[in-house]
């Protein structure tokens, strides 16, 4: 890739294909560039740092989650949906959890996509504060299961059945409230 066609979006999706096969390990500045064929200064351009990048990555996997939403026909549903999206995302991807440890908080994007998750639900009856509250308690609770379920090598892992029990439990919750 010539420098002049590299650009943050290829910057960023090259680096989630390599945590894809060879884990967030693997991921470094140095990696993706020889891997677009440019040098590492060049990527500097575009990301100030390895930190930056995985910031960028948790951004880019999240938004891909949102694109990913299927239509819903009430708020309860929309969350549901959503919290099935996440975990299916946590789940499948290679250290995704760890990713998102070590992702900075990114004012911007995080205002970004909690205008994709509120006008939604909003849209479909859930007032905006209710709203708000509502799908952080649902990312934190996919969050939790998939982080406990890969922490606790030899114990017992609780699984999607477990998390869709308890998924369905809290939404039950946010309908009660």
């Amino acid at each position: 890739m010539s420098f002049s066609k590299l650009d943050q979006d290829g910057i960023v999706r090259e680096a989630i294909a390599l945590l894809g096969e060879d884990g967030l390990d693997a991921v470094s500045l140095r990696r993706v560039a020889g891997r677009l064929g440019v040098s590492v200064s060049s990527l500097y351009w575009h990301v100030k740092d390895k930190r930056a990048l995985y910031t960028l990555m948790s951004g880019a996997i999240f938004r891909s989650c949102l694109d990913a939403m299927p239509p819903a026909q009430d708020w309860q549903t929309w969350l549901k949906h959503f919290g099935i999206v996440l975990w299916d995302k946590q789940t499948g991807m290679q250290d995704a959890r760890r990713l998102i440890q070590m992702s900075r908080y990114d004012e911007i994007a995080a205002q970004t996509a909690r205008t994709r998750i509120i006008a939604p639900l909003t849209a479909l009856g859930l007032p905006e504060a209710r709203a708000i509250l509502a799908q952080g308690s649902v990312q934190a609770l996919v969050t939790g299961w998939t982080t406990l379920d890969s922490a606790r090598p030899g114990a017992p892992n609780h699984g999607r059945d477990a998390f869709l029990l308890s998924l369905d439990a809290l939404i039950r919750g946010w309908d009660q409230a």
